[in-house]
């Protein structure tokens, strides 16, 4: 009995050796980076800073290149460690033909963790768009042109006849609506590894991009960005139309003002009441 019982024992270390790489695998390789693509932020949203809209688009652009080329490359990591973990399994060797496993275990070991992915790709380009939609959406008691620190630096210009925001109210939605379409194409550069059983020239055309925009809550949440200055409206109306009682300023004829109130041969006092 004594060579049955360390043949036991023999067994056991080995398969608590294969346990032991598997648990690394998936803790250190797959876990960890699922983790981090699930907290990836594709927007730079520095909360004490304003921006012209030119230089929004610019910095945007550049931070969301940067994290995108982060994410393909977990991606690549946790995919590589999947084959990893697929060929600790599938080399280890079972004194019994029940032990086998088979392709269909192995193929829903890798769409199992290639949903993960999925998942966490989808969370960070939630999260992503909801930031981008809390920082800038307008708040009670404060807006772009309150005392709180504006996200976008905008002026007041005079153009006669008109009093008019620069940049207007429609070019900085625009850059809001390039900023979200830029975080969503970025999955267009991650590829999707679920299709591992296609041949390898056909598998390159598979992106997250497809399975990522097809997602309700991710449509609702675009769809409330490209109207999150539509709030706003009003009250930036309302500040230009106080502009109004100025307006005589420069759209009446000064000359001809002066002639006509020169005219009545006026007073000190007249002078004084004219120019209050």
């Amino acid at each position: 009995i004594e060579p049955y019982i360390d043949h036991l024992f023999a067994g056991l270390k080995k398969l608590q050796e294969l346990i032991s790489v598997m648990n690394d695998i998936i803790n250190n390789r797959i876990d960890y980076n699922i983790k981090l693509v699930t907290k990836t932020l594709l927007v730079d949203l520095p909360e004490n800073s304003s921006f012209t809209v030119s230089d929004f688009v610019v910095m945007q652009q550049s931070h969301i290149s940067a994290k995108s080329r982060f994410l393909q490359g977990k991606n690549m990591e946790i995919e590589k460690a999947v084959e990893d973990l697929i060929h600790q399994i599938a080399s280890y060797h079972f004194e019994s033909q029940t032990g086998i496993v088979s392709d269909d275990d192995i193929a829903n070991l890798r769409n199992h963790y290639n949903r993960s992915v999925y998942q966490a790709l989808l969370h960070s380009s939630k999260n992503s768009l909801n930031a981008l939609k809390k920082r800038i959406g307008s708040r009670k008691g404060s807006n772009i042109l309150g005392v709180s620190k504006p996200f976008f630096e905008v002026d007041v210009q005079l153009m006669p006849p008109n009093v008019s925001l620069s940049p207007s109210l429609d070019e900085i939605q625009q850059c809001i609506n390039k900023s979200a379409q830029t975080v969503l194409s970025c999955y267009k550069k991650i590829k999707d590894w679920g299709y591992s059983t296609l041949p390898r020239e056909k598998r390159a055309n598979h992106t997250f991009f497809t399975r990522i925009t097809k997602d309700i809550e991710l449509v609702k949440v675009a769809l409330l960005l490209t109207g999150c200055v539509q709030g706003i409206r009003n009250t930036v109306a309302d500040y230009l139309n106080s502009f109004k009682e100025y307006d005589w300023l420069w759209k009446d004829d000064k000359e001809a003002e002066y002639d006509k109130f020169f005219v009545t041969n006026p007073s000190l006092d007249s002078y004084g009441k004219e120019l209050e």
